[in-house]
């Protein structure tokens, strides 16, 4: 192999971890969302956040013709949110955060 080909390998390499750092997010920005429902529901519970079924109607109300794809809680500044992943009726993918609470200014 030619001495210049190793080098730009190396460098490569070199870089690597610090590129990576910049894509994964911090340790802490994982713990604010949980995505796993058999812990996340507890929360919902405890908390008296509007739960998903909740959620969903009120979405459905709201945003005429728009389904729910995923759900996640969140917490954020003390607070919790859902992060929610909505399909309209067209097809067309669109994210929203709002408040666990009262989700879209009602419950």
């Amino acid at each position: 192999m030619p001495l210049s080909f190793i080098k730009c390998m190396f460098r490569i390499i070199a870089t690597l971890p610090l590129a990576v750092s910049f894509l994964v997010p911090s340790p802490e920005a994982w713990a604010a969302c949980i995505t796993d429902w058999s812990i996340a529901a507890p929360i919902v519970h405890k908390e008296k956040l509007a739960t998903v079924e909740t959620l969903s109607r009120i979405a459905a109300d709201e945003l005429a013709g728009s389904s729910i794809v995923r759900t996640t809680l969140c917490e954020e500044n003390g607070s919790f949110v859902y992060r929610i992943l909505m399909r309209d009726d067209r097809g067309r993918l669109s994210a929203r955060v709002v408040d666990a609470r009262v989700p879209f200014g009602r419950r």
